[in-house]
């Protein structure tokens, strides 16, 4: 497949170290009027133009994007025919609250949205983000069970703001200053099967996680009745692209039958495709009780959010929801858009041979780098975890960033996150640049664990 407008000459491109001179005058002056946490943040370049899996600085450099503005483009940056249903939208609408009027595209995009989800969503609330989608997704929760706590996972990810920000524990820091004052949530360690603490107990769920969930955290510091549910990445994204174990779903969902639990699954960053299915939790059959959405629902090229709900999780009147911005028009045509490229494109089917070839590379430099500790390919979510031994399997995050830096001097775009190094390339890339990527990442690694 091909994403975008296609390159305009060989790709990456790095005609000046980054970052060069345009950029460092740029974000020397960006640093006296941005908030500082987010000044120190940005960079090391400044863009002026994407395409389709290419990133282009203010300097001249052309990247492979295998960040994909943290997974939220689809198909590829600035695609025509998704940008060109946007701006006919916005010339024709501007801006509507679409709280207090509705527009030609919110019945479509409804409609669409509950003829693909999964189990028994049947109903749509809207939403100008994830983060949005995931708030109003826990409120729907409380109200629909009356209970107040909700469970999250350690290392999940599901915003930064507000009740987003205390379900999510990705790390400590992100809800630093507000968590002690966002009660009703408790936190799980994520089943991750490279990390996990817990092992399945012999006449247990088969699960480790679950048998925690149900021998000490609701015997000794929960009591079932106050638990509204849990809150999960099906596949945990920024944490590390990390799947559960598949004895893990089964295990929750029977723990939800019996306690009478909602499942919230956040596929703001994994549904639209990035796991292979249009839905991550369709690779296990799962059928949650709400969704939420977003990133990638605009198709890359406008913001907009939803969430999907049964009828037992949604069948209320009196939750205010949304904001002003939600499902602005141009946003509901992006989508509508997506939904078409989806149908008549084999994206699903190119991510898999995506998820193919980026394994089969990753494996190869497991065996060829002991720093390497594991690798992780689901769909388009790609993860490599770099160690200082394999038997303790403590974190080298200085590692880490030395290869995530040796991959921007060769023009490849990874993301350092806080366990591992992420690439989240465009689903419809072609193979061949899964294939050049891999080689530039294999160059940066072998540099580095040298340095």
């Amino acid at each position: 497949m091909s994403d975008g407008d296609g390159s305009n000459g060989a790709v990456p491109r790095i005609v000046t170290t980054p970052p060069g001179p345009k950029t460092r005058a740029i974000l020397e002056r960006q640093s006296a009027v941005l908030y500082r946490g987010l000044a120190d943040e940005v960079g090391p370049f400044v863009i002026c133009r994407k395409s389709g899996h290419e990133v282009e600085d203010v300097d001249g450099n052309v990247y492979l994007d295998f960040i994909s503005a943290m997974a939220s483009v689809p198909a590829g940056a600035a695609r025509a025919d998704i940008t060109d249903a946007a701006v006919d939208a916005l010339r024709r609408y501007g801006n509507e609250d679409t709280h207090f009027y509705s527009n030609e595209y919110v019945l479509p995009l409804a409609e669409r949205l509950v003829a693909i989800a999964p189990g028994a969503l049947s109903r749509v609330d809207i939403a100008l983000n994830g983060t949005e989608a995931v708030e109003t997704s826990v409120r729907f929760m409380r109200r629909a069970t009356g209970r107040p706590i909700v469970i999250g996972f350690m290392g999940g990810y599901h915003g930064e703001a507000g009740t987003a920000g205390a379900i999510g524990a990705e790390s400590s820091d992100l809800s630093f200053g507000y968590r002690a004052l966002m009660p009703g949530f408790v936190h799980v360690p994520y089943p991750n099967p490279y990390r996990t603490p817990f092992t399945a107990r012999a006449g247990g769920t088969g699960d480790g996680t679950i048998d925690y969930l149900r021998d000490y955290v609701l015997h000794h510091a929960v009591d079932p009745r106050e638990v509204a549910g849990f809150v999960i990445e099906p596949v945990m994204g920024s944490g590390g692209c990390v799947a559960p174990p598949d004895a893990f779903w089964s295990a929750l969902s029977d723990l939800c039958r019996e306690f009478d639990f909602l499942l919230c699954a956040d596929e703001v960053k994994t549904g639209f495709g990035r796991t292979g299915h249009m839905f991550a939790v369709e690779r296990w059959g799962v059928e949650p009780d709400l969704m939420a959405l977003g990133k990638s629902m605009g198709g890359g090229v406008m913001p907009i959010g939803a969430v999907l709900g049964t009828e037992r999780s949604m069948d209320f009147d009196d939750v205010s929801t949304g904001s002003t911005w939600s499902w602005l028009p141009a946003a509901c045509a992006a989508a509508l858009e997506t939904l078409d490229v989806f149908e008549r494109e084999p994206v699903l089917e190119n991510v898999r041979v995506l998820e193919a070839a980026g394994l089969q590379a990753l494996e190869g430099l497991m065996d060829r780098y002991p720093a390497i500790g594991d690798v992780r390919a689901v769909g388009c979510f790609l993860a490599v975890e770099f160690v200082k031994d394999r038997v303790t399997k403590e974190r080298d995050l200085e590692l880490q960033e030395r290869v995530a830096w040796g991959c921007l001097r060769r023009g490849l775009l990874v993301d350092p996150s806080t366990t591992s190094l992420n690439l989240q390339p465009s689903l419809t890339m072609p193979v061949e640049v899964m294939d050049t990527a891999m080689a530039i990442l294999d160059e940066a690694i072998a540099e580095a664990v040298v340095a």
